[in-house]
């Protein structure tokens, strides 16, 4: 959010590229690649007696230590090496519960090699030393240890190095700069670094972030495969920038621990490993809204214009957002009641204009004898301790407060007696009317130079297995994000948490929305935005978005118009910016700007039915709403590196423009046919096709056979009872499209109050036949009309509906109430009422 230099913030200046590198230089020397000759103590690991087949897989021993292949399911396979001793001690962050495999496997002891074998896997195991090589059922080599470094450990880190094929495309690693294939420009291959960092201010070129995600997947003619590096300690990835044909990580401590995700199709990759690490729970529909923010909005006459502002200018949006100043001395839980005199009663008027409120909670209560949180948590063992059993201490925000500045103290969020404590916290906030709980500086960050985090010796419980901060750093904003997740969980159990955080890791998706800290407000930082959002959905994260016009420093009209247009189909859609900036806020930057960040606005809204769908999707499957390409067209290889465009969900292909002053852009569409969302007009695919662009300009086409759900404009989703559903139906021979809704906001879904239809076409030279399906689950929307267009028909005579025909009206004739079909420049228009039954409608030339 924001960054300290000394003992004083400042927030318009960025630091020095030379100080930003030279400390992410310092955090990652020792991990910067893994050559041979990094350490001079590297051992392979090796097999020292007889392989023991397990219920499970396989145990090879290593004098006190053993490497363990345990099938997790057909399609997973995982590989860990430990201390004996400490097999049976198996806690994961990251992964969830696992279930004993119960399917078909196989294993093969011999002298040289051994084997395990599913039904979708081959494991085949070199024993002196020991190597790795995963097969498909039809042989195709998959994955392979490096036959020169392969497995090895010095001391307490590890590494493995495994084999990097020219023809071999990467992706993943969660919230990374660069480009999202990570072989980079000519196969020169990135190096990343796993360990949560305060990055105001960043660039193209800054690693690491304030996210850590040790999961990659990697992309062979058409065929997938991922890995995840279940260890939270500094890790690293050498994506084949030491050598150009090896593929290297490895972890300063704890175990070698990863497991190998089978496919074949990308999004199978994607599927399983959210099936290990989580997936997203489904958000309240406000939270896929527009929502405004910046450091910060007080008094509560300035949050008051702004709410008004934004309905006087019928400009939509459903949240507004209250950073550090709404609190007393920076101090979490507590209001600043000169700002501030009347929470509750702001909060109820502004919910009445459709807006909720999100607040700022960070990990850092003032150390404050009278302050609850403090005394409470210094009862309850709740805080960090240092290795003399101390309160750790340290500068945070309470440290600049301009009264009475103080240290603050640090939840140890690996109790389960502090998570609860924590989350117990925000009841306050919740009766006074907080919809939703932003999470920041809980890398943790803590202004204690050089490294602006805890020293890695402070110490944390970790639920009876004591540890320090080397092996929790990076979950701890995971942990945080758990407790204020559980908290609003348990104290309201109907009703869908809603949680923003800037740190986490591998799991994380689980407990909260992320967005990627503190980027900057130039051209470069919006095309970054891309491809990082990409890499964060392919490992894990769906729900993600940019702050939009870039936090650090001031956008310029054209930049900020164009970020919103590309925001739109961002899963997170928030403008936000720093204290030093100009108003920043959607009619900021006059008139023209104005009416078109509106429209931009508008087209959120109306596609909301849609993005809801989708994710919904992408809760239930791990799939992400917002996809490249290759995820969609794997085979194609045009789109293995292609980051400038993406799709949301599988039908909707978006180029938003992403350079300065261009009028014309690029764009490349994939086999089959696509049309143009605004005019309808068809474009064949397998080609780059170059369009013509304005400001106002956002490049959107159609797959094929979509059915895309939308509605009328609303200024928040307060007003979407009762409206008609509108869907576009785009030709194909046969095809068919899902649909899902439910109230927005309880968990009544997960018990059956939700709905599901099927809408499905088929043409003929003859006829279209339109199928919609019973509504299948218990929910029922309010009574409503149903709008079904069929894009670019025109040959309609008449139209049955299961049976009966339907009236006919002419084109320019008044809106008629009742059921009709008529012709529009854009296709047939069917106008029924949705009544949840199953119905068919015929369609005749």
């Amino acid at each position: 959010m924001k960054q300290i230099s000394g003992s004083g913030w400042r927030s318009a200046k960025p630091r020095p590229f030379v100080a930003v590198f030279c400390t992410v230089l310092i955090r990652g020397l020792l991990m910067t690649a893994f050559p041979a000759t990094a350490l001079a103590d590297w051992q392979a690991l090796a097999m020292t007696d007889k392989p023991v087949a397990t219920a499970d897989g396989l145990m090879l021993p290593d004098g006190d230590a053993a490497l363990t292949i345990t099938v997790i399911n057909d399609a997973v396979i995982r590989v860990r090496y430990t201390d004996k001793r400490k097999l049976a001690l198996d806690r994961s962050f990251a992964v969830l519960p696992q279930k004993p495999y119960q399917g078909k496997l196989s294993v093969d002891v011999g002298s040289n090699t051994s084997t395990v074998r599913t039904p979708a896997l081959r494991v085949v195991v070199q024993h002196q030393p020991l190597r790795l090589e995963f097969f498909d059922r039809d042989g195709r080599s998959l994955d392979q240890d490096d036959a020169e470094q392969g497995m090895a450990r010095s001391a307490e880190v590890f590494r493995v190095a495994k084999r990097l094929r020219d023809d071999e495309q990467v992706y993943g690693f969660g919230e990374k700069t660069g480009r999202l294939n990570k072989r980079g420009m000519g196969l020169g291959g990135y190096h990343y670094t796993m360990w949560n960092s305060d990055t105001y201010g960043y660039d193209m070129s800054i690693d690491p972030l304030y996210v850590s995600v040790p999961f990659y997947l990697v992309l062979r003619e058409g065929r997938a495969h991922g890995i995840f590096l279940d260890n939270s300690f500094r890790s690293s990835f050498d994506v084949g920038r030491d050598s150009r044909n090896r593929l290297s990580f490895g972890a300063e401590g704890g175990e070698l621990n990863y497991y190998f995700i089978h496919g074949p199709h990308p999004k199978d990759v994607v599927a399983r490993y959210t099936e290990l690490t989580g997936r997203m729970p489904m958000p309240p529909r406000w939270a896929l809204g527009f929502h405004q923010s910046r450091w910060s909005y007080y008094p509560e006459a300035r949050v008051r214009l702004l709410a008004d502002t934004f309905r006087s200018k019928r400009i939509p949006a459903d949240t507004l957002w209250l950073d550090i100043d709404y609190l007393d001395g920076f101090k979490p839980f507590a209001w600043n009641r000169e700002y501030f005199p009347d929470p509750a009663g702001m909060i109820r008027d502004l919910r009445q204009q459709g807006f909720r409120v999100v607040t700022i909670v960070d990990a850092h209560p003032k150390k404050e004898v009278g302050y609850r949180p403090y005394d409470e948590g210094i009862a309850g063992n709740h805080f960090v301790k240092n290795p003399d059993g101390s309160v750790f201490e340290g500068p945070v925000w309470p440290a600049n407060a301009k009264k009475n500045p103080g240290n603050s103290v640090f939840p140890d969020f690996t109790r389960a007696a502090t998570r609860a404590w924590w989350g117990g916290l925000h009841q306050e906030l919740l009766e006074q009317g907080v919809a939703g709980i932003w999470n920041d500086m809980n890398e943790p960050a803590v202004w204690i130079p050089p490294s602006n985090t805890m020293p890695l010796n402070v110490r944390h419980e970790n639920d009876g297995a004591p540890t320090d901060q080397r092996e929790i750093h990076n979950v701890y904003g995971l942990l945080h994000t758990r407790a204020t997740f559980e908290g609003l969980q348990r104290l309201r159990p109907e009703l869908r948490p809603f949680v923003l955080t800037r740190a986490s890791f591998a799991g994380g998706q689980r407990y909260a929305a992320v967005w990627p800290g503190d980027n900057t407000a130039d051209w470069s930082s919006l095309r970054q935005s891309l491809p990082m959002l990409m890499g964060m959905g392919l490992s894990g994260f769906s729900f993600v978005g940019t702050d939009i016009g870039g936090f650090a420093g001031y956008p310029s009209p054209e930049l900020f118009t164009r970020w919103l247009q590309a925001a739109v189909f961002a899963p997170f859609m928030r403008a936000h910016t720093e204290q030093a900036t100009p108003d920043q806020e959607p009619w900021s930057f006059g008139a023209q700007h104005e009416a078109i960040n509106r429209r931009a606005i508008e087209l959120r809204y109306e596609l909301l039915p849609q993005i809801y769908k989708v994710m919904e999707e992408a809760s239930r499957t791990g799939v992400p709403a917002l996809r490249p390409l290759f995820l969609e067209f794997p085979t194609d290889p045009q789109t293995w590196s292609r980051d400038d465009q993406f799709l949301f969900g599988a039908d909707l292909l978006v180029a938003p423009v992403i350079v300065e002053g261009v009028s014309q852009r690029d764009i490349y569409l994939p086999a089959g046919d696509w049309f143009d969302y605004w005019t309808g007009a068809l474009q064949r695919g397998g080609q780059t096709i170059r369009v013509p662009v304005s400001l106002s300009s956002l490049p959107i086409y159609v797959r094929a056979g979509a059915f895309v759900f939308h509605q009328p404009v609303v200024q928040h989703t307060g007003e979407m009872a009762g409206l008609p559903l509108q869907v576009d139906i785009y030709p194909a021979s046969d095809s068919h499209g899902e649909w899902y809704e439910d109230d927005g906001e309880s968990l009544a879904y997960q018990r059956g109050e939700q709905s599901r239809r099927t809408f499905r076409q088929q043409r003929d030279r003859h006829a279209t036949t339109l199928t919609i399906s019973a509504s299948e689950g218990r929910y029922r929307p309010a009574a409503r009309q149903l709008d079904l267009l069929l894009v670019g028909e025109h040959a309609g005579k008449r139209v049955l509906v299961n049976g009966k025909l339907l009236a006919q009206q002419a084109p320019n004739a008044p809106a008629s109430v009742g059921p009709h079909w008529t012709q529009t420049e854009r296709g047939l228009l069917i106008r029924l009422a949705d009544d949840a039954k199953a119905m068919q409608i015929s369609i005749q030339h």
